[in-house]
């Protein structure tokens, strides 16, 4: 039996070499397959006993893969992949749909803390050998883009492993909008996990809500974040595994000590700056406003300025959960009236509605409220919901090609049915729905 299980390890370190040409969602999966496969030659080749341990031992590896794979939790380490063949394919190979579709599912249905392990590419080192698993800027947009292919995953476990002398001379992937932000904090640093969750709570949050975040973070009521502050607050906010996390001066002096380019860009490396009220609103400004141009910029590969009806509505439509039959009923509705060269949507018609889309709650909340009778709003009613959420006005056009999509019965008025699996459902694929600010005051939650 010993023989048998040594020599099942042998062939398993052959197999990983192999598989290190292949992507990671495919190495992971093939691997399985070539171990089940070595198991059979061993029965073969084994008397009863041998056959036994095989087959369990078969058994054990395919039940783990099967549960691996319907939880979403692939753990890449097992293949072995390269970091210099990740990095090759996620810079100039094509991102495949499996592995896109493999993405989404590590989005919508993982806690946060599986989500970031999944995206991040990056392990810092420090001086005793200790590792701390980190994000590039870019690392952080593939993270809440539903089929991103500029930046995929790299799989939990493949990491790139960097000392903090290798830190100031390494060349991360960078944003292509102007003024980026996630630049200035990949020029700073890289992005931890406590930074993750703050970044993605910050763009969950609703423009007319920040001021209330902003409260959070400000323990001392003085109308500025001071880096304390806001190492305590990050912290208690990052969901880990088994609950939420701890905070003690360890946890304190390790959050400030660290080389986050958050906390950096922020605060200074010495930690002496504050974040008054305008900065933190002009934070979360300058974010969103570049999270919604590299989303845009997914669908206007020409750099054109505007994308068209259709592109619009599948950007609307991914990753619902409404049927494949029903969603090409909707999406023909639209391509008949505007054909591929029609108008189209520009890009500050784009933000308007991606602003009433990350409103979430507030959408709903406004439709409900001008619905009471359940029969449905008009599209003069609708455009007035989208401009109190979002505080800008939106396009008669936008609000047409939007009410053409969800007006199934074509009567000119959408109903609660019809726009929550589409509008109010948006934001769970990004996980904005696990990270957004609740608030409760008596019975009334939002």
């Amino acid at each position: 039996t010993k023989l048998i299980l040594l020599d099942s390890l042998l062939q398993e370190k052959k197999i990983s070499k192999s598989v290190s040409e292949m992507s990671r969602w495919q190495a992971v999966f093939k691997h399985g397959r070539a171990l089940s496969t070595n198991k059979r030659a061993e029965q073969d080749n084994s008397g009863s006993m041998g056959a036994v341990v095989g087959s369990v031992s078969a058994a054990a590896l395919g039940y783990k893969l099967y549960s691996e794979k319907e939880k979403y939790l692939v753990q890449a380490k097992g293949a072995e992949v390269t970091q210099e063949k990740y990095l090759v394919q996620a810079k100039g190979a094509e991102v495949t749909y499996e592995q896109k579709s493999f993405d989404n599912r590590i989005r919508q249905y993982n806690t946060p803390d599986m989500v970031f392990n999944h995206f991040a590419s990056l392990q810092m080192v420090d001086k005793t050998g200790i590792k701390t698993t980190m994000m590039s800027p870019l690392d952080f947009f593939g993270a809440i883009t539903p089929d991103c292919s500029i930046h995929p995953g790299a799989g939990s476990g493949v990491y790139e492993e960097i000392s903090d002398e290798k830190l100031k001379t390494l060349r991360l992937d960078k944003s292509p909008v102007e003024g980026s932000i996630l630049n200035e904090i990949g020029k700073n640093g890289l992005i931890s996990y406590a930074d993750y969750c703050f970044l993605l709570s910050l763009l969950s949050t609703p423009i007319r809500f920040v001021d209330t975040a902003f409260n959070l973070f400000d323990l001392t009521g003085d109308e500025k974040i001071s880096a304390k502050e806001f190492a305590y607050v990050s912290t208690k906010m990052s969901h880990k595994f088994g609950g939420f996390g701890t905070y003690t001066d360890v946890d304190q002096s390790a959050i400030l000590a660290s080389n986050s380019g958050l906390l950096n860009y922020l605060f200074g490396k010495d930690r002496s700056k504050y974040i008054s009220r305008d900065e933190f609103r002009m934070l979360h400004k300058n974010l969103l406003d570049e999270i919604i141009q590299l989303e845009f910029n997914e669908f206007d590969k020409d750099k054109t300025g505007s994308i068209s009806e259709g592109n619009f509505c599948h950007f609307l439509l991914n990753r619902t959960r409404i049927p494949p039959s029903q969603k090409a009923k909707m999406l023909k509705r639209v391509d008949n009236i505007w054909p591929k060269k029609a108008r189209g949507i520009s890009f500050p018609s784009f933000k308007n509605f991606f602003l009433v889309l990350a409103s979430g709650t507030e959408l709903e909340r406004g439709l409900f409220f001008l619905d009471v009778e359940n029969i449905g709003v008009d599209l003069e009613e609708f455009r007035k919901v989208a401009s109190w959420v979002s505080h800008n006005e939106l396009s008669p056009h936008t609000a047409e090609v939007v009410f053409v999509l969800l007006d199934d019965a074509g009567e000119g008025r959408i109903h609660k049915e019809s726009v929550g699996p589409v509008l109010f459902d948006w934001r769970q694929p990004r996980g904005f729905d696990k990270s957004s600010i609740h608030v409760q005051l008596g019975q009334l939650k939002i």
